[in-house]
């Protein structure tokens, strides 16, 4: 048999890695999401605004279609 406090520590150990984690470090999608969005604003920013439209943010939509917008 294990010794009490051993398993005691490994559990706290494994409750505390869980919760901050996420904290320290993001996960693929939320990179992945993060890029998409810079490149969203970019080609916006490059191409679409001067021409009076803008791509919308896809996660509003759940990522069900792309909406281009004319803004003038």
């Amino acid at each position: 048999a294990e010794k009490l406090s051993l398993n005691l520590f490994d559990n706290i150990m494994e409750c505390l890695t869980i919760y901050t984690w996420p904290m320290l470090f993001s996960t693929h999608y939320q990179r992945s999401i993060k890029q998409l969005m810079e490149f969203i604003e970019s080609e916006n920013k490059r191409m679409y605004h001067a021409k009076g439209m803008s791509i919308s943010d896809p996660i509003r939509a759940a990522f069900l279609f792309v909406r281009i917008i004319r803004t003038a």
